[in-house]
């Protein structure tokens, strides 16, 4: 009965492991995605397909991070203190645009 643990705990690893290296395939291959569809010739699909990307990017680092142990709970918090501490510092996106606030605020959201 032990050795059946231990061996579905090996598998278990060895899936988490190749689960990891899948998600970080995908993440690449979406940064790749964003960067073409931001150099690509603008029509009437490019903020969809710019849209898309961003959302892919952002659930697949979720998820990601998830199955490195990491709960989504301490992610929001860890945005929410990161883009806090870039605010603080006069990041030149924040001075120049206000694009951290309106981040932070859209977080905010969530929590309410």
């Amino acid at each position: 009965m032990l050795r059946m643990r231990v061996i579905n705990l090996e598998i278990n690893i060895a899936n988490n492991i190749k689960t990891v290296e899948l998600l970080k395939v995908e993440l690449l291959q979406k940064v790749t995605d964003l960067f073409g569809d931001i150099s690509a010739e603008t029509d009437s699909e490019t903020v969809s397909r710019l849209t898309d990307d961003a959302a892919a990017l952002i659930n697949i680092a979720f998820v990601l991070a998830a199955r490195l142990g990491i709960d989504y709970e301490s992610i929001g918090g860890a945005m929410g203190m990161k883009l806090k501490q870039e605010i603080d510092r006069g990041h030149f996106i924040e001075r120049r645009y206000g694009d951290l606030s309106a981040l932070l605020g859209f977080l905010g959201s969530f929590g309410s």
